[in-house]
C-alpha cells in the first residue's frame, strides 16, 4: 500500500504543521472487533518465574486502550507450548485493588458454551462473547484456572512492570474468589492470556512492535505509563476512543534472530502471528531492532534493515500499513558501562554509527549505500522519529538525562511520555 494512499490513524492535533484524521473502515452504526489489549507470548522456557506446576489459578491485571461498547472476548495462546493445556475455568471482572475484583463485576467466561477448553500445542482459543461494560481507564482482572500439570506455560514477561497474582500450586479452581484471599503469590508474567478484544463501532487496531523499551522497561510498576499506554491516554484525551492501540513488544526481543537471552522468537518470525492476526488491524509500527544493535548480535545497519524490509513486505502483502520508528540512543554489545548495562561508543562511532545509519536509511526514497552495500529504500508507509525528542543534542549518542531511566538504554516514564506524544500526533 503506497504511503500517499494511507489513511491517517492516530489523530491528535498534529505537530510540525502536519495533520491527520481517522478514516473509518466501517459504516457508522455497524460493529467490528478490535484488540483493546495484547501481550503476545514470548516463550515457554522453564524458569524460577515460570516453573513446572499443577492445579493453579492466576489473576492477571490489564488496562485496555479503549473502553468497551458492551461486548468483549478473550484470546488465549498455546502457540509456543510443548504440551496441551486445559483452562478449567476463566472469569473476567474489574479490578478493585490488588487481587480483589470489584463487587458485581465478576463474570464467568465460556468457550463454545463450555466452562473449560483444552488448547493443543501451537493453537489458540477464543472465548464466547461476554457482555461487559467498562470505561477507558478501567483495570480488568482476568482469572484463569489451569487444570492438570505442566512443565512451563507460554508467557509474556512483564516483571517489574506489573503485579499479577497466583494461588498456591495444587489449590485448584479459585476463579470465583473475588476477595482475592486465595491469591497468595505475585508474579510479573501473563500466562496463556494474550489478548482482549472489544466489539462495537470502532475503527481499527494499531499494533506497536519492539523490545523492552516499547514494553515499558524504565517506566513505573503498575502505573501503565509505558509508551503504548501513554499513546492510548493521549488519544482518549483527544476524544478518540475508536482505535485500539496494543503493545506487541517483549523484552528482550530482536528483529532478526531468536533472542539468546530468553529464547524469544524474532519479530520477523512472529510478525504474522502477533501483528497481522489482530482483529481489524489497520496499521503496525515497527519500533524494534535496538536489541539487534547490541547483546550478542551487534549487527550492522545493512543486516538489520533487511529485517525491516521483511516485515514491510509481510504487512503490505496483507494490506496493512506499516511505519518505521527511529531508534533512540542506547548501549551496546555486552560490555559493561558505569551504569551496568552495556558498552558505550562516542556519538556516531562503532555501534552508534550503525544506529545512525539505520535511522538515516529509514527516510530514504532512493537506493543508497549502507555499510558498503547498495540497498533499496524501505518502502514503508512512513517514518516516525521517536528518537530525536529524547536525544541530547550536544551528544547525540546519549539520551537527555531527564529522560534516562539510569541504564542509558531505557527511557524513563517521562521519556516514554514524550515518545508517546510523537506517536499519537503522527498521521499514519
Amino acid at each position: 500500500m503506497a504511503a500517499a494512499a494511507a489513511a491517517a490513524v492516530l489523530s491528535l492535533p498534529a505537530c510540525g504543521g502536519s495533520s491527520g484524521s481517522i478514516a473509518p473502515n466501517h459504516a457508522s452504526g455497524t460493529g467490528t472487533w478490535i484488540a483493546a489489549w495484547a501481550g503476545p507470548m514470548a516463550n515457554d522456557v522453564p524458569s524460577t518465574t515460570d516453573p513446572a506446576s499443577r492445579e493453579q489459578t492466576f489473576r492477571e491485571i490489564i488496562k485496555p486502550s479503549v473502553g468497551s461498547r458492551g461486548t468483549v472476548r478473550l484470546h488465549f495462546s498455546n502457540a509456543l507450548g510443548a504440551t496441551p493445556v486445559t483452562l478449567g475455568a476463566v472469569h473476567i471482572g474489574v479490578q478493585s485493588s490488588g487481587a480483589t475484583v470489584a463487587t458485581g463485576t465478576d463474570t464467568p467466561v465460556t468457550f463454545s458454551n463450555a466452562a473449560s477448553v483444552t488448547i493443543a500445542p501451537g493453537s489458540a482459543a477464543v472465548s464466547d462473547p461476554v457482555m461487559m461494560n467498562f470505561s477507558y481507564g478501567a483495570k480488568l482482572a482476568v482469572t484463569e484456572y489451569v487444570a492438570g500439570s505442566w512443565p512451563a506455560l507460554p508467557q509474556d514477561y512483564h516483571a517489574a512492570l506489573i503485579t499479577n497474582y497466583a494461588s498456591a500450586a495444587g489449590a485448584g479452581n479459585t476463579t470465583s474468589d473475588v476477595a482475592g484471599t486465595s491469591f497468595t503469590a505475585t508474579f510479573g508474567e501473563y500466562f496463556l492470556f494474550d489478548r482482549l478484544d472489544v466489539y462495537g463501532n470502532y475503527t481499527e487496531t494499531v499494533g506497536i512492535l519492539g523490545s523492552s523499551t516499547i514494553l515499558g522497561g524504565g517506566s513505573d510498576a503498575n502505573a501503565f505509563d509505558d509508551i503504548v499506554s501513554d499513546v492510548a491516554a493521549d488519544l482518549h484525551a483527544a476524544g478518540r476512543d475508536d482505535v485500539g492501540v496494543v503493545n506487541l513488544a517483549f523484552g528482550p526481543d530482536a528483529l532478526l534472530t531468536i533472542n539468546v537471552l530468553a529464547n524469544n522468537p524474532a519479530i520477523v518470525d512472529r510478525f504474522a502471528r502477533d501483528a497481522l492476526s489482530l482483529p481489524d488491524v489497520g496499521a503496525v509500527i515497527q519500533a524494534g531492532a535496538d536489541v539487534d544493535l547490541k547483546t550478542s548480535q551487534c549487527s550492522n545497519a545493512a543486516t538489520i534493515l533487511a529485517g525491516d524490509q521483511n516485515v514491510i513486505a509481510q504487512a503490505h502483502a496483507a494490506g496493512v500499513r506499516i511505519y518505521l520508528a527511529k531508534i533512540a540512543p542506547t548501549t551496546y554489545c555486552n560490555g559493561q558501562n558505569p551504569s551496568g548495562y552495556g558498552s558505550r561508543f562516542p556519538a556516531n562511532t562503532g555501534q552508534d554509527a550503525e544506529r545512525q545509519a539505520l535511522n538515516a536509511w529509514m527516510s530514504t526514497t532512493q537506493p543508497s549505500v549502507v555499510d558498503g552495500v547498495t540497498v533499496q529504500p524501505p518502502g514503508a508507509d512512513g517514518v516516525i522519529d521517536i528518537a530525536t525528542p529524547i536525544t541530547d543534542p550536544t551528544n547525540t549518542g546519549y539520551m537527555l538525562p531527564q529522560y534516562d531511566s539510569g541504564d542509558d538504554s531505557h527511557p524513563n516514564a517521562a521519556g516514554q511520555a514524550v515518545q508517546a506524544s510523537v506517536l499519537a500526533h503522527s498521521p499514519l
